[in-house]
């Protein structure tokens, strides 16, 4: 194991607090990392987060400066916009760098979204009172008729203020919002964002976000070019249900679908639900593809069990298959880690997670060679305390993990960890 570098931190960038890794190569060997900035608290939003890149083009020992990939605006917690938790997919077809993210307004975060996508053919639902607004060609509109406010990218209106920080009696619709990123010149510049909320969030959500870490690209079988993340959504509040999925795009990123949410016993309806007990949650996800094309997820779930949801998916994550627990991956509800790739001649799944049934401690990287029924090789990556995570295998011999290994969250680290060290 490499002695671990310090990749987001206070010294690299402009706030106290960083969270939530995502790693990719691209197809020229350089390493991209991406992690929320988070400038208020290292907490969740509410709050002011940025999502933030840095480049390594000799294999981790060294990193290019901190790049801003989507930027916020606010002044203190409850004043704030958030772009949070990132996942990304590297497209080595089209040499771009997807990053899929959610973002809320300001005050809003997970427990008080609003369901719906906050939109109106496209446009932003925007409130004064119980009035409602939409942002057309840059400008309020009230039943189809301009007010006379501008509105620009940013969210600043013409009459001072702006609708994303509570600074203005007109405030965006409060819910979250899917979006998406794109760089094509290996994250050094990222595209204007836009919002996949109309396309893939049902009406009976309010939270709607990622299975942060990354997503993939099917390489095999039917589905061969289709692009893959995970996603988690809620359905009711109070109490809290949320389950996940997996939202797709058959033409290049330019249009997505989502898919159905594993079934389990003990949802109501078992299909659809609506009502989902505390238990049989499941949340932040990451999908990995199995030979031939199939999908396999590994969930994050509230089961008193504490053990991680694997489900196979035959139709590129539309459906899936029954949902079983491994008993080789115990957790403590804490985001997975997992990829797969062919090491010596072998179909290999790579999964880490925080390794124990009852605190983020003992960061583990586990090795099954079945396709991800049983994980019997095992290496420890941090004894103490150990969070979320984002790994990619180098192609050597090697699997690159960028990680959290406090819960202060006040940096992300990086190592690379030779297989040779793992599967004795």
């Amino acid at each position: 194991m490499r002695t671990p570098i310090k990749v987001f931190s206070k010294e690299t960038g402009n706030a106290e607090h960083y969270r939530i890794p995502s790693l990719v190569m691209t197809k020229d060997g350089n390493l991209v990392a991406s992690a929320d900035e988070r400038f208020y608290t290292c907490q969740d939003n509410p709050n002011r987060i940025e999502k933030v890149v840095r480049i390594s083009a000799d294999g981790g020992l060294t990193w290019g400066k901190q790049i801003t990939a989507v930027a916020t605006l606010g002044k203190d917690k409850q004043h704030s916009s958030a772009a949070i938790d990132p996942a990304t997919l590297y497209d080595d077809e089209t040499n771009t760098i997807f990053m899929l993210y959610s973002f809320t307004p300001a005050g809003i975060g997970i427990l008080n979204c609003k369901a719906g996508s906050g939109l109106k053919d496209g446009n932003q639902i925007v409130q004064k009172g119980l009035c409602n607004y939409i942002v057309v060609d840059g400008e309020l509109t009230h039943k189809g008729r301009k007010v006379g406010v501008q509105v620009d990218a940013e969210g600043n209106l013409s009459t001072g203020g702006n609708i994303y920080t509570h600074t203005s009696p007109y405030v965006a619709y409060g819910t979250s919002y899917l979006m998406l990123v794109k760089s094509t010149d290996g994250g050094n510049t990222w595209s204007a964002p836009v919002c996949l909320d109309q396309m893939v969030k049902g009406k009976r959500m309010h939270f709607l976000g990622s299975g942060p870490a990354n997503g993939i690209k099917i390489k095999e079988g039917s589905y061969v070019g289709r692009l893959v993340f995970p996603v988690y959504y809620g359905l009711t509040k109070w109490p809290m249900s949320l389950t996940c999925a997996v939202i797709y795009s058959d033409d290049g990123g330019n249009t997505w679908s989502i898919g159905a949410t594993p079934e389990i016993d003990g949802r109501f309806p078992k299909k659809n639900p609506w009502l989902i007990p505390d238990p049989l949650m499941t949340t932040e996800s990451q999908v990995v593809e199995l030979p031939g094309g199939a999908l396999a997820v590994f969930m994050r779930n509230h089961n008193k069990k504490r053990r991680i949801l694997r489900a196979v998916s035959t139709n590129g994550g539309e459906s899936w298959g029954k949902p079983e627990f491994i008993e080789d991956l115990p957790h403590c509800i804490c985001q997975i880690t997992a990829i797969g790739f062919e090491y010596d001649g072998k179909f290999t799944i790579a999964c880490i997670n925080a390794s124990d049934t009852k605190k983020r401690v003992n960061g583990q990287l586990k090795i099954s060679l079945d396709e991800g029924k049983t994980f019997p090789y095992s290496y420890t990556i941090a004894e103490g305390e150990f969070v979320y995570s984002s790994a990619v295998y180098l192609g050597n011999g090697n699997i690159a993990v960028l990680y959290e290994d406090s819960t202060k969250h006040e940096d992300i680290k990086f190592t690379v960890i030779n297989l040779s060290e793992v599967i004795k």
